[in-house]
């Protein structure tokens, strides 16, 4: 079949930051000290979006912004949603290889994967579909994606979401990723923030305060006192605006401290280093030619020599495989409140991951190595016999007595594989149950909802145990039985 594909009409307008363009900034690896090129940037919103951040950002575009002068080696290179629209494989290698070629330090790579297809009235084309617009669409495997890129650059490719990986050329710089990402440190501002001018004494008092106060979690964090080159950047603009010494405000910090803090900031540390190093073990990724000198810094002081860490990452690592050993962890997370364990499943809120034993957040990070991030979650499902991870997404979750479940991604360790399901989509309602088991004791709606979950458990003759009664059958037996649902605090 001869036909003439469309490419440039697969661009579209965007209301905000793609998920790769996202990611990128709110890891920190484009910042307003890095250039970014968006190669095969469409109608360029990603671009207007990073610059209206402070990022310097340009774009290429064979049909939208076709200036060769503008493909010059840049820090970061993102290739977002190019290499499923190109309907020759052998142009896509190039294409890669090419984008690859001008990213200096970090090239980012997305494409749609087979769960995002919603084009049913396409047909088959080539290895791809073609639509009625006259466009193609390659859908991909997380790890049909990962072999591409691992074969045609022969790199080993980091997994930073479903459809999305990165490709470090800079190791300091690939260290300081994955370190944030076990951490949950992400970019929760933005920099036109910081260029408001302080002027009024108040505005000023509260800007000490703040800094003060921000120092403390850094501190906490590195579980030592951080070099003012260690911090980041929105911070040390933020210390020059008090006018203040570095040292003047480490000393209100570390007087708001307490000993207690303090000890469990090093321990926390400890296990941030082993946890660390065990996935770095499990990825079998190619040994650093030179550790950052944060990370140095924190081995010395933790651990005394990297032989001893290893010692200890590799006893974690494999302790990930020890099933007793996980459902004793899962018992003692739920004995402390952190989630509910039945069924040789784990399930907790998200917020409850630096709580829980070492063991079950090794389980989810190798979770992030194999899929990356997956944002959006309310509740997180460690299956500990069947080998997977699955995060499921819910409606209204603080605010029903009945949250409807609305979707899920399952990641497979087994087969390395990747599956989003839609519960919307079949016209089902999927429901949680037993809600109680994941709120807070201090949720104002927590002695309500724990009533209600033990009347419907001891009024009703039925099975709550993995995803519970089909809800209609549940719904006609509330019905029958006149129970109602418990009102909820505003």
């Amino acid at each position: 079949m001869s036909v003439e594909v469309q490419r440039y009409k697969t661009a579209i307008g965007r209301p905000a930051l793609s998920l790769p363009a996202k990611l990128l900034f709110q890891s920190g690896l484009v910042t307003d000290e890095t250039t970014i090129l968006d190669y095969g940037c469409g109608r360029g919103d990603d671009v207007k979006f990073l610059k209206e951040l402070g990022i310097p950002a340009v774009g290429w575009d064979p049909h939208f912004v076709p200036d060769p002068s503008l493909l010059v080696n840049h820090d970061i290179v993102n290739l977002g949603f190019v290499l499923n629209v190109i309907e020759e494989p052998k142009e896509r290698q190039t294409v890669l290889s090419e984008a690859y070629a001008l990213a200096d330090k970090c090239l980012s790579v997305s494409v749609m994967l087979h769960s995002q297809n919603d084009t049913s009235t396409s047909i088959p084309f080539k290895d791809g579909q073609l639509t009625s617009k006259k466009t193609f669409q390659k859908y991909y495997e997380q790890l049909e994606l990962e072999e591409l890129i691992s074969k045609q650059l022969s790199v080993n490719p980091i997994a930073a979401a479903p459809g999305t990986f990165f490709i470090f050329k800079d190791e300091t710089l690939e260290q300081d990723f994955l370190l944030k990402r076990q951490l949950g440190i992400i970019q929760d501002y933005e920099p036109r923030d910081l260029l408001t001018k302080v002027t009024e004494k108040k505005e000023k008092s509260d800007l000490i305060l703040r800094t003060t106060q921000n120092l403390i979690k850094h501190t906490l964090a590195f579980a030592r006192k951080p070099e003012v080159e260690e911090l980041p950047r929105y911070f040390r603009q933020q210390l020059a605006k008090t006018e203040l010494s570095y040292r003047r405000i480490f000393n209100a910090a570390s007087q708001q401290i307490s000993e207690e803090q303090l000890k469990d900031a090093v321990l926390g540390k400890k296990e941030q280093l082993k946890l660390f190093f065990a996935m770095y073990f499990f990825s079998s990724r190619p040994k650093y030619r030179k550790l950052a000198n944060a990370l140095q810094k924190d081995i010395r002081l933790h651990f005394g020599s990297m032989k001893d860490l290893e010692g200890d990452a590799k006893t974690l690592l494999y302790s990930l495989g020890d099933k007793e050993l996980l459902l004793a962890d899962s018992i003692e997370a739920q004995a402390n409140g952190y989630g509910h364990y039945q069924d040789e499943k784990f399930t907790f809120r998200p917020q409850n991951l630096a709580k829980i034993p070492i063991r079950l957040r090794g389980v989810i990070s190798i979770a992030e190595r194999l899929a990356g991030t997956i944002e959006g979650n309310d509740l997180i499902r460690i299956h500990i016999e069947s080998k997977k991870v699955s995060y499921i997404k819910v409606e209204n979750f603080d605010l029903s007595p009945l949250p409807r479940m609305l979707a899920r991604t399952i990641v497979k360790f087994r087969r390395n594989e990747i599956i989003n399901l839609d519960h919307c989509k079949d016209g089902r309602v999927k429901t949680v149950y037993l809600k109680s088991r994941w709120m807070s004791h201090t949720d104002p709606n927590y002695k309500v909802q724990s009533e209600f979950d033990d009347l419907i458990l001891n009024s009703l003759d039925m099975d709550f145990s993995g995803e519970g009664p089909r809800f209609e059958q549940f719904a006609k037996a509330l019905m029958d039985h006149k129970i109602a649902l418990p009102n909820y605090k505003k």
